[in-house]
């Protein structure tokens, strides 16, 4: 039974104690509004649909992410770009929210605001995923009772339209060359690249063990599979024209290095609008271009669905063309 009581400041505090069921308290401003509370939460209770939102209520998103940073990014390939959109969400207006409090309508402000501000959809997206995430997390593994996952009731930005741009073989042929003039491995990086479709990580990565005859063993990839990547031709080439390193590395070259330095290459080579991410693509699309199926390209490239795969292609038409006579 609920026992209802005035306190000295004038408010009424309702205290309610059931067998089977925790011990709740609130305080409210008038008597009707008290008995209104405890009424329900009673007859909940005796209809076995009373859920304990303490927690839920008591819990800020910035105290959830800092246990989400703590065991779930740690474990995540991406943790240290993940740590940066955790902080920002911590240290947002929104980060002081109780889990229970944070509404839909909460990110459909942030998302506009971010998305005014010029920031990319794509980077939009990602925030929210994370808070996806984290209330997924929250009720799944952490048992908070009382929530439901407010970004499921979002409207999310539309991405931004994919990428098409591949290189021409003029451009490939200026930008190896003026990476040749910026550092020794740049050129065999940007062919293998190409050769391969690899990521840039997943090159910076190949040790000498890796490389067995026809293939490339990769232990650690971005998706966590291992895979093993055959070398054409040019590919083995290039490999074996590189100098033997004493610590077993193929390349010396950190991954943020090759990003800067291909940027110098394209300048210097006048190409625009090319990111070395695009010679993943580029490599994708040959494959394809040679007649190779599409579990086939897959198991090159490690895409794990369909759908990513079509994104990373875009076929030359006169290439098409050319198959339709």
């Amino acid at each position: 039974m609920a026992t209802i009581e005035q306190r000295p400041n004038g408010t009424w505090r309702t205290k309610i104690r059931k067998k089977g069921y925790p011990s709740l308290s609130a305080s409210f401003d008038t008597k009707a509004e008290a008995q209104r509370w405890a009424s329900e939460i009673e007859g909940d209770m005796s209809r076995k649909r009373f859920v304990d939102t303490r927690e839920a209520d008591r819990t800020t998103v910035a105290e959830a992410l800092k246990r989400y940073e703590r065991e779930v990014s740690v474990n995540k390939k991406g943790a240290a770009q993940e740590k940066t959109r955790i902080k920002t969400w911590s240290d947002s207006k929104y980060g002081s929210k109780s889990m229970a409090e944070l509404k839909s309508s909460d990110l459909a402000e942030y998302r506009d605001a971010r998305l005014k501000e010029g920031i990319s959809t794509n980077t939009v997206r990602l925030a929210l995923a994370l808070i996806s995430h984290l209330y997924t997390v929250a009720i799944k593994d952490w048992g908070i009772e009382g929530l439901t996952n407010p970004v499921t009731k979002l409207r999310m930005p539309k991405g931004s339209r994919e990428r098409d741009r591949r290189p021409t073989s003029a451009e490939l042929k200026g930008i190896i060359k003026a990476a040749a003039g910026i550092h020794n491995e740049m050129p065999a990086i940007i062919e293998i690249a190409v050769e391969t479709a690899m990521r840039r990580g997943e090159l910076i990565q190949l040790r000498r063990e890796h490389i067995r005859g026809k293939h490339a063993l990769l232990e650690d990839t971005k998706n966590g599979s291992r895979r093993l990547v055959p070398l054409s031709i040019r590919a083995r080439e290039l490999l074996e024209s590189l100098p033997a390193r004493i610590d077993g590395a193929v390349f010396s070259l950190a991954p943020h290095s090759v990003t800067q330095y291909f940027v110098r290459s394209c300048k210097e080579a006048k190409v625009t609008d090319l990111h070395f991410h695009d010679l993943r693509h580029e490599g994708t699309s040959r494959l394809f271009e040679k007649g190779l199926s599409m579990m086939e390209v897959a198991s090159i490239t490690g895409h794990k669905t369909m759908s990513m795969l079509k994104r990373y292609t875009h076929l030359c038409p006169d290439s098409l063309a050319d198959k339709l006579g």
